[in-house]
């Protein structure tokens, strides 16, 4: 299967094409260049074509009223894009399967067209996939655990509540995790009050803390480990599609009338994560050793299949991703590794994306990331002159 998107006249956006995403995407570059549009435009299509899976695995299976309903407007709005929008916004993506059947969901003239719409997908290249959005909100994970999610009618925005959804679910699943990054362990204890989640210090000094206490690197990176390990290990797509369609069928009476084309394990799957600025209050080394933990979870011990998708102003994780793929060239570590035919890592500027792999050496180049040093170390030297 082979995914595409393009992106013209969209917010800082001119003109974006991504002929194939891979496993492992990278998006870096300045504040406001545009990172997080073409994530969050990534993730809003996928999930688009998601509902177009279900709808159709629906109605191979007797169901002819889909409970989806595609309300452009209203997604745009959720995703912060809305304001982004410009008459000549055009967005296309699509979904090459082996067969060489192309499935295209495209936006143009404020309007879905394409696959969206009302084609019906064959049934056996349907998927059912997991879409997560883990945003820089995520910081506020632990207050709001602790005080925020008693508030009736309290609200942080479309992002902030999606993760804190698959965070909830994770913590139900997940006892206690160890952070060999930060040197903690996390735990969730069940109380008459809800779950109590706390940080225990694994290292030289011991200490243990509620996690709403803990440094702010720590309340920005454990959610992440934590929705990792969740959805590498834990998470469950039985469960996953009886929540999102299974009650519905339940709810509107029409249960008796499902007769499935497939049975789900029959059905591709995999989970999608998307991932803002995973660099948050967190010292270069850290960084590194996050991208680890991530890589190790995500494509070496998971049980399903998984994308990565990372929007990131750091120059050191662009750096380490040489590391990883050198790891993998020679299989001399049994520690976290990467394909380099499994990863694309982009600069985003002036609206569009330069393409940072060097093919011919199997290599990531990180000159253009060295230009505010390269500039510092200049004028440095200007200053140190002596007349």
């Amino acid at each position: 299967m082979k995914e595409s998107l393009s992106i013209k006249n969209l917010g800082p956006i001119k003109n974006v094409i991504l002929s194939e995403i891979n496993d492992f995407t990278v998006f870096i570059g300045e504040s406001g260049s545009g990172k997080s549009t073409i994530m969050k435009v990534l993730a809003l299509f996928r999930w688009l074509y998601k509902m177009q899976n279900i709808r159709s695995y629906l109605k191979h299976s007797k169901i002819s009223k889909s409970p989806f309903k595609f309300r452009m407007d209203t997604y745009l709005s959720n995703c912060g894009l809305e304001q982004y929008l410009k008459p000549t916004t055009t967005i296309s993506y699509g979904i090459e399967m082996a067969s060489g059947k192309i499935y295209e969901i495209k936006f143009e003239n404020g309007r879905l067209s394409g696959t969206s719409n009302n084609e019906l997908m064959a049934a056996d290249e349907i998927s059912f996939n997991k879409i997560s959005f883990i945003s820089e909100a995520r910081n506020i994970i632990p207050l709001w655990a602790d005080k925020g999610a008693r508030l009736a009618g309290g609200y942080l925005g479309f992002y902030f509540h999606e993760v804190y959804n698959d965070f909830d679910l994770a913590t139900n699943a997940l006892k206690e995790l160890s952070i060999p990054y930060l040197d903690i362990n996390f735990a969730v204890k069940k109380t008459s009050l809800g779950k109590k989640f706390s940080i225990n210090s694994t290292g030289s000094d011991q200490f243990e803390i509620e996690f709403k206490n803990s440094s702010s690197g720590t309340q920005t990176s454990v959610p992440i480990s934590i929705l990792a390990e969740y959805f590498s290990s834990n998470f469950s797509f039985e469960e996953a599609f009886n929540r999102s369609v299974l009650n519905y069928l339940s709810n509107s009476d029409q249960l008796t009338d499902f007769k499935p084309v497939k049975n789900l394990s029959e059905i591709s799957q995999k989970v999608y994560v998307h991932i803002e600025e995973p660099e948050l209050s967190l010292y270069p080394d850290a960084q590194c050793l996050l991208i680890n933990d991530l890589v190790e979870k995500c494509f070496q011990k998971n049980k399903h299949a998984t994308s990565i998708v990372l929007s990131t102003h750091s120059p050191y994780i662009i750096n380490h991703l040489n590391l990883l793929i050198k790891a993998a060239d020679t299989n001399k570590t049994n520690g976290a590794k990467l394909s380099y035919d499994k990863m694309n890592v982009y600069q985003v500027a002036e609206g569009e994306v330069f393409d940072l792999k060097i093919r011919n050496q199997r290599l990531i180049n990180t000159n253009p990331l060295s230009e505010t040093i390269d500039s510092i170390y200049n004028e440095y030297n200007q200053l140190s002159k002596t007349k």
